[in-house]
């Protein structure tokens, strides 16, 4: 029986050698399914940060630090100019010197007679008010006599008044004693001419109350003639000073004409001189030499200013946006600086810096892209988690640079599965927050 086993052993049969399973075979499946195992893990457990890429360049937050041309005033020949291109300027330095080319402005005395012309204005309106003062004292004494002037008149009055009520008493006493020299006429006792003296003294009486009558009226004419001519004569100073003020409003009116030629004329001589407007540096200078004419609002030179607040646009597809908010961290490599990047561990990252979104665009550049500020992570620089990034002259501004916009953490099956389905990221919502005043939520 254990001869007959022995005989029926594989390795004695040479057909069953080759159909055999080597050995090795089994190490190998073994290490293949302790890898599989490890994968399978490693999909589950290892985590990765889901992130955006996108690209930009270097500017500065405060739109003062940024570059800026600086453009003609106005329009003219260039004269002179006073920098070259990589001087440091100071505000206030002058860049170039332009000649005038408007007719209007081509009096180089201009700004000096438009000066003599508003002291003459000046002088003019002294002579008004001068003038207008000596009418305001006239018109005050005017007045002044028409008040002593009405009690006179009205003294003439009561003098002819009582003139007249004498001549009356002095007729009532005529023709008491006509009227007795009459009965003693007719009784005999008087002569004829008696009674005619009588009768003659009766009329010379009536002839006085008539001319007391006619004083009393010659007075009260005279007192209406005294206020007429009063009267008269103020109006006429009233309506010479009135001349005089509006000839004074004219003239200010001139003055201010003036002053605002005057203003526009100097403004317009110091457009002539372009000024530097900020520090910085002369980046390029766009016009040629002595000469050439350039238009009002044509860029003349570029400054760049020395910027204090660096960032970095970046430009995001519309698809991801919606993803974003303020605050999340960044990863920026800038163009020259070599670095190498994890797009899911960003931790082992070489050569890159970190930010924080500032500001996120509401509308799209046209392109269906949407600008990101970025701005340095101040906090990680502060705890050293991070390094300071470069500053002037190392970054410039313009400078290329790649950014990856960190989202949230997933493991690495999940975002192996959502590339393969061509799911977008994955972000969480940000919790729900209710109002402390009314418990309500916002």
């Amino acid at each position: 029986m254990s001869d007959t086993a022995d005989l029926i052993q594989p390795e004695h049969f040479q057909s069953l050698k080759r159909v055999a399973t080597p050995r090795r075979f089994f190490s190998v499946a073994r290490v293949l399914l302790l890898l599989l195992a490890v994968i399978v893990l490693a999909l589950v457990a290892v985590p990765w940060q889901q992130s955006i890429s996108a690209t930009g360049r270097v500017t500065y937050l405060s739109p003062m630090d940024r570059p800026r041309a600086v453009e003609a005033p106005l329009t003219g020949h260039i004269e002179k100019w006073h920098v070259m291109e990589g001087q440091t300027v100071k505000a206030g330095d002058l860049l170039v010197e332009l000649t005038e080319i408007d007719t209007r402005y081509l009096d180089r005395r201009l700004l000096e007679r438009l000066q003599a012309k508003r002291q003459a204005l000046l002088d003019k309106r002294r002579a008004l008010e001068e003038g207008a003062a000596a009418l305001e004292k006239q018109l005050e004494a005017l007045r002044q006599l028409a008040r002593y002037a009405s009690p006179a008149a009205e003294e003439k009055i009561h003098q002819a008044r009582a003139k007249l009520a004498a001549a009356r008493q002095a007729l009532y006493t005529a023709r008491q004693n006509e009227r007795r020299f009459r009965q003693l006429f007719d009784e005999g006792l008087r002569s004829q001419r008696d009674l005619e003296l009588v009768r003659m003294a009766l009329a010379k009486a009536e002839a006085e109350v008539e001319t007391a009558r006619r004083q009393v009226a010659i007075a009260r004419l005279e007192r209406q003639k005294i206020i007429a001519e009063n009267e008269a004569k103020i109006e006429a100073v009233r309506v010479k000073l009135a001349s005089l003020r509006r000839s004074m409003a004219e003239v200010d009116h001139e003055i201010q004409s003036i002053d605002i030629k005057i203003g526009n004329t100097a403004a317009r001589i110091a457009m002539r001189q372009v000024r530097a407007p900020v520090d910085g540096k002369v980046v390029r200078v766009l016009a040629l030499g002595s000469g050439e004419t350039v238009k009002q609002g044509d860029p003349l030179v570029i400054i760049a200013p020395k910027g204090q607040h660096q960032a970095v646009e970046l430009y995001v597809r519309d698809h991801d946006v919606t993803l974003l908010a303020p605050g999340r961290p960044v990863r920026l490599q800038f163009a020259g600086w070599p670095a190498i990047q994890f797009t899911g561990w960003p931790s082992l990252a070489v050569g890159t810096f970190g930010g924080r979104i500032a500001v996120i665009d509401s509308v799209d550049d046209g392109k269906h892209r949407y600008r990101v500020l970025v701005v340095p992570d101040e906090e990680a620089i502060r705890s050293g988690r991070d390094e300071p990034w470069p500053t002037y002259p190392y970054l410039r501004p313009g400078t290329r640079v790649q950014g990856w916009i960190l989202l949230d953490t997933v493991s690495l099956g999940f975002e192996l599965w959502r590339r393969f389905n061509a799911f977008p990221p994955f972000v969480e919502a940000p919790a729900p927050t209710t109002s402390a005043k009314d418990g309500k939520r916002p």
